[in-house]
C-alpha cells in the first residue's frame, strides 16, 4: 500500500496509488447556519467501501468526520439548531454560529508508503472574533486490513477562557465521524463494540470506554482509540445506528484557561473487514505507548 497525501483547491486528497480514500474539505464554503468547519467527506476503505455521509438533509451540519463544539463560550461550533432547555426544543438562533477557520497547512508530505499533514486553524465567534488558535496533525499508515490514522490535535484560547459545552439535550461535541449507509443508517445500523465488552449503540452510548469500533452493515469496520494522556480518558462515548464520537464533554463543561492547552489525540482505524476485539485491544496497547506531541 502506498498512502500519499495531494493538496486540492478544498485542502487535500489521501489516495492508494490512484484510489481515492478520503477527501479533507479544508476551506469549502457553506451556510453559516452549519457552522463551517474542515470534515473528512467520503473516506473509503482500501476496497472501496463508503463510510460516511457527508450533509444528509435533515443534518445538514454532519460532515463526515470532524470536530464540532456545540458550546464554545457563546457561539455554536458544531453547526444547526440549539436546544433550549426551557421550551425542550430545537430552535434555529440567528447571529449564534462560528467557523473553525482553516489558516493553511504547515506541511503535507509522504514517505515510505505514508502521510504526513500539518494544519493551522482559528476558531471565530459569531462575529468573527478570534476565540482559539489550534494545530492539528493527521497522520495516515498502512495497517494489517486497512489503514490507520494518527490524528493530534492543540487548542489555545485567545484572550480569555474558553469554556466548551456540549449539547444541553444529547451532550454530543467533539471528535465525531457520521457513517452513512450502506455502512451505517438507521434501517441497518452498524454494529458497535466497546473495549469493556458492551455491544450495540445504546449499550454503549454515554459509558466510559478505551475504543470504541463499528463494524458496517455491509461490510468494513471503522474503530476510535482514546489516547491515555487524553483530558477524562477513558471518556464516555456518543454512539447511535450511524454516529460515533468520543465524547469529551458528556459529564461536565470543561474551561481551559489562557496560557493552557488542550492536547487530544485519537487512532481511527479504517479497516475492510470486521476484526475481534483483541485487534483493538492490540491497537490500544501500541497507540499507548505513543509518546509523541506533534503539534
Amino acid at each position: 500500500m502506498q498512502l500519499t497525501a495531494r493538496r486540492t483547491i478544498l485542502g487535500f486528497d489521501l489516495v492508494n496509488g490512484e484510489q481515492p480514500l478520503a477527501v479533507y474539505r479544508a476551506c469549502e464554503e457553506l451556510p453559516r447556519r452549519d457552522a463551517p468547519k474542515p470534515c473528512f467527506a467520503p473516506i473509503y476503505t482500501v476496497s472501496g467501501k463508503l463510510v460516511t455521509e457527508y450533509r444528509p438533509a435533515d443534518h445538514t451540519w454532519h460532515t463526515g468526520l470532524y470536530y464540532g463544539w456545540v458550546h464554545a463560550n457563546e457561539a455554536n461550533l458544531w453547526g444547526g439548531p440549539w436546544y433550549r432547555p426551557e421550551t425542550d426544543t430545537y430552535e434555529h438562533v440567528e447571529g449564534t454560529h462560528g467557523v473553525q477557520r482553516h489558516d493553511g497547512f504547515d506541511e503535507v508530505s509522504n514517505v515510505d508508503g505514508m502521510a504526513r499533514v500539518r494544519e493551522r486553524l482559528t476558531w471565530l465567534d459569531a462575529k468573527d472574533q478570534p476565540m482559539a488558535s489550534e494545530r492539528r496533525a493527521w497522520d495516515f499508515a498502512p495497517c494489517a486490513g486497512g489503514y490507520r490514522w494518527r490524528i493530534e490535535t492543540a487548542i489555545c484560547p485567545t484572550g480569555r477562557p474558553l469554556v466548551l459545552a456540549p449539547s444541553r439535550k444529547s451532550q454530543y461535541s467533539g471528535l465525531e465521524l457520521r457513517m452513512g449507509p450502506p455502512f451505517a443508517s438507521t434501517e441497518a445500523p452498524a454494529t458497535h463494540q466497546c473495549s469493556e465488552g458492551r455491544r450495540g449503540h445504546e449499550a454503549i452510548m454515554g459509558q466510559p470506554a478505551r475504543w470504541v469500533g463499528a463494524a458496517g452493515a455491509a461490510g468494513g469496520m471503522v474503530a476510535l482509540l482514546d489516547h491515555p494522556t487524553n483530558s477524562r480518558h477513558p471518556v464516555p462515548w456518543f454512539t447511535r445506528a450511524n454516529l460515533l464520537g468520543a465524547g469529551l464533554l458528556m459529564n461536565e463543561d470543561l474551561t481551559v484557561a489562557p496560557g493552557e492547552t488542550l492536547r487530544l489525540k485519537y487512532r481511527l482505524l479504517v479497516l475492510d473487514e470486521a476484526v475481534a476485539a483483541s485487534r483493538l485491544h492490540d491497537e490500544f496497547a501500541d497507540f499507548a505507548d505513543d509518546t509523541r506531541t506533534e503539534v
